[in-house]
């Protein structure tokens, strides 16, 4: 290394140094003059506080240099609830209008479960039940299991076996309609006004003159907002796998699985819904930017099974790109 070289590293060096301490003294200076203030008028604090309350009520602020999000789902929502419970929409797109919602049906099959149920009571597998379409087998007929872990296949691999043994069995040998009954009642009285089931699977019915069921994007954050008062349901579609009884259930969930999302810390819970009448639907909850509450966001009518987290992927990363946090 040349002298020329040292002395002009050197030079550098006393220049960063010099520039920090000038910071560092107007930082002070800034410190000591704004509690001077406050010594000399205490309002002053408190003003101080007001303002930044005020801060975080408005926040996130929307950055209108980021282009309004275009998604080819028939409708969407994201609503962002604070820890004060006040509640913002984000995004929305037709979100108050009715759609099939497929396997998000299982939602309501859970949370009758968990408010109706002895969850130790053991339920006995049906052939009925195993045959239920679509479903992936890990049921066996005459196998018998507490009504709690039926909830881990239901919620987690989307089990039409599983959605239907538990409506079988309500209240010891009633028919599923007796179950589908307490499902709209339950929904009647959260005051989901646009929502309707027919069965407790979301499988599109047989017979086409009968009603799906069907709810709106709206009426599903109302839903959602109670679920959240269930902790076991968010316990349960926060797990990427379980293999406490037998085969190992893996999430329909991708998002808790790739790794490929720079958010997937702030995940607590999600269920998907696919058939061929309701597109891909996707519920995801997830934690706000810098822990600014929470998150309600939902897909419905998405063009097939992948495009559900294509669109539910442009959404989220639009959030925090279109918001100033």
């Amino acid at each position: 290394m040349t002298l020329r070289t040292k002395i002009l590293i050197s030079a550098l060096i006393l220049i960063v140094l010099s520039l920090c301490g000038i910071n560092a003294f107007g930082k002070n200076l800034s410190d000591f003059l704004f509690w001077y203030g406050v010594s000399r008028n205490p309002q002053m604090l408190s003003a101080e506080l007001s303002l930044e309350e005020k801060l975080r009520e408005v926040k996130p602020i929307r950055d209108r240099k980021i282009p309004d999000l275009e998604t080819t789902a028939k409708s969407a929502i994201s609503v962002l609830i604070n820890d004060s419970g006040k509640e913002r929409i984000l995004f929305e797109k037709e979100s108050e209008k009715i759609l099939p919602i497929a396997s998000l049906t299982k939602l309501m099959t859970a949370w009758v479960v968990l408010k109706h149920y002895d969850l130790s009571k053991e339920i006995t597998i049906s052939k009925l039940a195993t045959n239920q379409y679509g479903d992936i087998g890990k049921l066996e007929e005459g196998k018998t299991f507490p009504t709690e872990y039926l909830l881990y296949p239901l919620l987690m691999e989307s089990s039409n076996g599983a959605a239907f043994a538990l409506a079988e069995d309500y209240d010891e040998g009633m028919t599923e309609r007796n179950f589908v009954g307490l499902m709209n009642l339950e929904a009647k009285k959260m005051g989901l006004s646009n929502t309707f089931f027919d069965n407790p699977t979301g499988l599109d019915p047989e017979e086409s003159k009968t009603e799906m069921n069907y709810s709106t994007a709206n009426d599903l954050v109302i839903f959602t907002k109670k679920l959240l008062e269930k902790p076991l349901i968010w316990e349960i579609l926060s797990l990427p796998k379980y293999s406490s009884y037998g085969p190992e259930l893996i999430n329909t969930n991708k998002f808790l699985l790739d790794g490929s999302t720079q958010w997937q810390d702030r995940i607590i819970g999600g269920k998907t819904g696919y058939t061929g009448e309701a597109g891909g639907c996707l519920l995801l909850v997830m934690k706000a930017q810098k822990a600014q509450g929470l998150l309600i966001n939902v897909i419905l009518g998405a063009n097939g099974r992948e495009n559900r987290f294509d669109e539910m992927r442009k959404l989220v990363e639009w959030l925090k790109s279109a918001y100033k946090w």
